[in-house]
């Protein structure tokens, strides 16, 4: 049995997931997607991101995100390392989020378009000659 997809791995996994989503006219016209996929993409920015510091080094380990909620105007996320045993937590303003969806609908379409061709103009006939 397939389990069902979460945000994430739609957007992750789903080649042209965005512009299935950008299909709604009101998201296309807005350069946005459905409010869960806004948490989605703050998630995975999070995840791509967000690292603890060991001995004055970032951690080279994808954090654990352990728990979300919305408070006072952002995500809040906490997040472990395994590897250290280390929690720390991390929010992203829903202001932050509209801009990482905003790129992320950007970058879509921009991936979308075909590369323009421009085709050089005739030469004209000319004129003096006559065959």
């Amino acid at each position: 049995m397939k389990l069902p997809q979460t945000p994430q791995s739609f957007l992750r996994d789903r080649e042209g997931a965005a512009l299935h989503l950008l299909e709604c006219r009101s998201c296309l016209e807005r350069r946005t997607l459905p409010a869960r996929y806004h948490v989605a993409l703050a998630l995975m920015n999070v995840e791509a991101t967000e690292r603890h510091i060991i001995r004055a080094r970032r951690c080279r380990r994808e954090p654990w995100v352990e728990h979300l909620e919305l408070a006072h105007g952002a995500y809040r996320f906490k997040l472990s390392c395994w590897w250290h045993e280390t929690r720390w937590t991390k929010a992203v303003t829903v202001v932050e989020t509209s801009v990482l969806v905003r790129d992320f609908v950007d970058q879509a379409l921009a991936a979308a378009q075909p590369d323009a061709v421009v085709l050089a103009p005739r030469a004209a006939p000319d004129a003096t000659s006559h065959t």
